[in-house]
C-alpha cells in the first residue's frame, strides 16, 4: 500500500495547488496575472485527475476491490468524476472560473474517502449484488454533474448581485455572463437527472435484496428522493413556465443540499461489527473496511 498512499498524498497536494491557482485567477490584481493562472489551473487539475486515477487503480489492485464497490472507493471516484466532467465541459460552457469551486470539492471528496465508514455484513442475492456497480456508477456521474450545476447556480447568484450593485470590476469580468451560467446550469441538470433516476431505481431494487432498515438507510432514502423531487420540479417548471434565473438557481442549490445530505449519511454512519458477518463475507468485509 506504499504506492497507494504516495499517490494519494501527491493527488491531494495537486488538487490543493490547482484550487489555489483557480482562486488566484479570480482575485489576481492584473489581467496578465489572471490569464497566467487561468492557463495553469486546468493543467494542474488535469494532472490531479491523472494522479488520482492512478491512485484508484493501485489501491483497487492492492485490495482486490472493484472501484465501484464500497463507500471508500465510491467517494474517491466521485472526486475524479467532478474534476473530470468539469475539464470536459468548461470550455464549451465558458466555465473556467468555476474551477475555484470544483477544485476544493474534488479535494474534499478525496480526503473524505479516507474517513468514510463502510457498511459490512449486508447480504444480497447475486442479481442484487450485480446492480450495485451500476447504482454507484450512475450516482457518481450524476453527482459530478450536479456539483457543476450547483457551482454554476452559486456563480449566477453572485454575478447577479455584483450586477445589481454595479460592481463591475475584475471579478465580475472573470465570471461567465448570466445567460451562460443559467444555460450551463440547466444543461448540467438535464444530463444528471436521468443518472440520478437510474441510481435511485437501482438503489431501491438493491436495498430490497439486503438486510437494511436502520435509521441511516431511511435517512438516505428520504434525502435521495427529496433531491430527485426538487431537481424534477426545477426542470419541469422551467420547461412548462419558463422558470429560470434566480429561482432556478435557488432550486438547484437546495436540491444539491439534499444530495450532500445523502453523502453525509454515508460518511457518518457507523460500520457494522465483524461479529455480524457471515463466514463467507469476511474477505469482502476486510477489503471494504480497508482505506484505499
Amino acid at each position: 500500500m506504499v504506492w497507494a498512499d504516495l499517490t494519494f498524498i501527491v493527488t491531494a497536494l495537486v488538487y490543493l495547488i490547482a484550487s489555489v491557482a483557480f482562486g488566484a485567477h479570480l482575485t489576481a490584481a492584473s489581467r496578465a496575472q489572471s490569464s497566467r493562472f487561468a492557463n495553469a489551473a486546468p493543467f494542474l487539475l488535469g494532472t490531479g485527475v491523472l494522479m488520482h486515477s492512478s491512485h484508484i487503480l493501485v489501491a483497487s489492485f492492492a485490495l482486490r476491490v472493484c472501484p465501484v464497490e464500497g463507500v471508500h472507493f465510491a467517494m474517491s471516484v466521485l472526486a475524479v468524476g467532478i474534476a473530470g466532467v468539469y475539464l470536459v465541459v468548461r470550455t464549451r460552457f465558458n466555465l473556467n472560473a468555476l474551477g475555484a469551486v470544483v477544485g476544493p470539492f474534488a479535494l474534499t471528496f478525496l480526503l473524505a474517502s479516507r474517513f468514510a465508514f463502510s457498511r459490512v455484513g449486508e447480504t444480497a442475492s447475486p442479481i442484487h449484488r450485480a446492480l450495485l456497480p451500476f447504482h454507484v456508477a450512475a450516482n457518481v456521474l450524476g453527482i459530478a454533474l450536479f456539483t457543476l450545476a450547483f457551482a454554476a447556480a452559486v456563480a449566477y447568484l453572485f454575478q447577479e448581485r455584483q450586477l445589481k450593485r454595479k460592481e463591475l470590476g475584475g471579478l465580475f469580468r472573470r465570471l461567465p455572463p448570466l445567460d451562460a451560467l443559467d444555460r450551463a446550469e440547466h444543461r448540467l441538470l438535464l444530463a444528471g437527472f436521468p443518472l440520478l433516476t437510474l441510481g435511485i431505481l437501482t438503489g431501491t431494487i438493491w436495498a430490497r435484496g439486503v438486510e437494511v432498515g436502520d435509521s441511516a438507510s431511511v435517512a438516505r432514502a428520504i434525502f435521495g428522493y427529496a433531491s430527485w423531487a426538487l431537481f424534477a420540479t426545477v426542470l419541469l417548471v422551467r420547461a412548462a413556465m419558463g422558470w429560470r434565473g434566480r429561482r432556478a438557481a435557488y432550486g438547484t442549490i437546495v436540491g444539491y443540499g439534499f444530495t450532500l445530505a445523502v453523502i453525509l449519511v454515508y460518511l457518518l454512519r457507523p460500520a457494522m461489527t465483524h461479529a455480524a458477518l457471515q463466514p463467507g463475507d469476511a474477505s469482502q468485509a476486510s477489503a471494504e473496511v480497508a482505506q484505499p
